[in-house]
């Protein structure tokens, strides 16, 4: 009985064996007889991102700052003479416009008109006293002539006397008679001879005294042109508080004029970026080994734009450069240019335009001189002094860029870049190098470059049209 009952316990156990060797079987089978592996190659995903094909344009070098405006000519009427007031231009009040050449104000100058006419006197006295002496000379030398005859006349005698007394023809008494006579006579020629040599330093003293009286003269005639105060230019008048009649000191400070035809304004403008203004090239002649004023303007002769803000409207002013501050700032780092601007007569405008008056905030650009062929990219498209590209398979590569200045929203490159590359925008993050790429064309970021180095240009005084920007490479 037990033995029936192990004998079905290993029967149902070795049931499993049939299975798994048909399954080897199988296996190996199938191992045999199965087809070859076949690898499926994976498309390559490319990545969606904006490019553009990298132009030559002109480019205006432009550089901006702000100042303050102020009167380029001013002129302070100070008093070289006393007196009252005894007449004063109608218009001198502050504000006013007066033209060149008017009377302003008229000082009393009887003082002075009075002190010509003594002086006068004193000269024609003067004139008087020397045709005097002059005169005395003229008769004493006469007088003298005649003396000197006589001296001549005695001589003879006293020599025939002598002659007589040798032969002992003659007497001592005698003789002694004609030597007193010729003494005498030698004693009033040399009176006369002392006459006339102390008429002449008379003459020279009354001289002397009549110049030192045109002097005075002249002195005072030029107070009283200096009793007259005209404009020296056409002119705005500032603070004034005169009245007629009012006694002024000379030295005295009257009022202020300004030129309104002439206004600066001394631009702050970063010194970082001043380098711009000089990137074209230059004919070396022009630096010198000592800079003279002429170079210096050569070499500054840049064009700029003045700007102020208005309630509703910005005005704008054609201005030149005509100086740089000897200084830079220390704390912001800034450099004055002074640009001059012409406040142009109403006759003269192409449009009705208020002038530039003294005090206004003005927002200046200075522009250099324009650059022709450059390659130009967005700034945005610069990362780290690179830039990315598409070769000819539209694979990302990165090309090194050095840069002759950036402006704005885009950027002058000096070498990497010849024009017709094609420049990925966006920043391809992660950015692996030989990625496939599928281009979007970005027409918006191209039209806006083109805009923004256009706008530069036309925005100078002698701005080209914007047509004439874009260089298809």
């Amino acid at each position: 009985m037990k033995s029936a009952v192990r004998w079905g316990t290993w029967g149902k156990r070795l049931l499993v064996v049939p299975p798994i060797v048909l399954a080897v079987v199988a296996y190996a089978w199938l191992v045999k007889h199965s087809p070859p592996l076949t690898v499926q190659p994976e498309d390559e995903v490319s990545r969606m991102l904006e490019t553009m094909v990298v132009q030559r344009m002109d480019v205006c070098p432009k550089v901006s700052g702000y100042g303050t405006a102020k009167y380029a000519r001013s002129w302070r009427a100070v008093t070289q003479v006393e007196g009252r007031i005894d007449k004063i231009h109608p218009e001198l009040r502050p504000g006013s416009m007066i033209q060149e050449g008017e009377v302003l104000l008229e000082i009393d100058d009887s003082d002075y008109r009075s002190q010509v006419e003594q002086l006068e006197a004193t000269i024609d006295q003067q004139n008087a006293e020397i045709e005097q002496l002059e005169q005395s000379i003229e008769n004493e030398e006469k007088s003298l002539a005649l003396e000197k005859e006589v001296l001549a006349v005695l001589q003879r005698e006293f020599d025939r006397e002598e002659t007589l007394l040798t032969r002992q023809a003659g007497s001592s008494a005698s003789i002694d008679s004609k030597r007193r006579e010729l003494l005498m006579q030698q004693k009033a020629v040399q009176d006369l001879e002392n006459s006339i040599a102390l008429i002449g330093p008379q003459i020279k003293a009354l001289q002397a005294a009549r110049r030192q009286s045109e002097v005075q003269k002249t002195q005072a005639q030029r107070d009283i042109e200096r009793a007259t105060l005209t404009a020296p230019f056409q002119m705005r008048v500032g603070e004034v508080q005169l009245e007629v009649g009012q006694y002024v000191t000379v030295g005295e400070n009257l009022f202020e004029g300004y030129s309104g035809a002439e206004m600066e304004v001394e631009a702050q403008l970063p010194l970082s970026e001043i380098h711009r203004l000089f990137v074209a090239e230059r004919d070396e002649s022009e630096f010198e080994e000592q800079l003279t004023q002429e170079a210096f303007r050569r070499l500054f002769a840049f064009e700029a734009v003045v700007n102020v803000a208005g309630n509703e409207v910005t005005e704008s002013y054609k201005g030149r450069f005509l100086r740089v501050r000897e200084i830079v700032d220390t704390q912001t780092k800034m450099v004055g240019f002074v640009v001059g601007v012409e406040n142009v007569p109403p006759s003269r405008q192409e449009r009705p335009q208020p002038p530039l008056l003294e005090g206004a905030f003005c927002d200046v650009d200075v522009f250099g001189t324009t650059l022709s062929e450059q390659v130009v990219i967005p700034r945005r498209a610069i990362r780290n002094g690179s830039v990315y590209l598409l070769d000819d398979q539209s694979r990302l590569t990165s090309q090194v860029v050095q840069l002759a200045f950036t402006q704005d929203d885009y950027a002058v490159v000096a070498s990497g870049l010849e024009g017709g590359e094609r420049l990925v925008i966006a920043n391809p993050s992660p950015a692996i190098m030989g990625m496939l790429v599928d281009p979007i064309e970005a027409e918006e970021a191209t039209q806006k470059l083109i805009d923004s180095v256009a706008a530069d240009d036309t925005e100078r005084p002698s701005g080209h049209a914007p047509s004439q920007f874009l260089r298809t490479p």
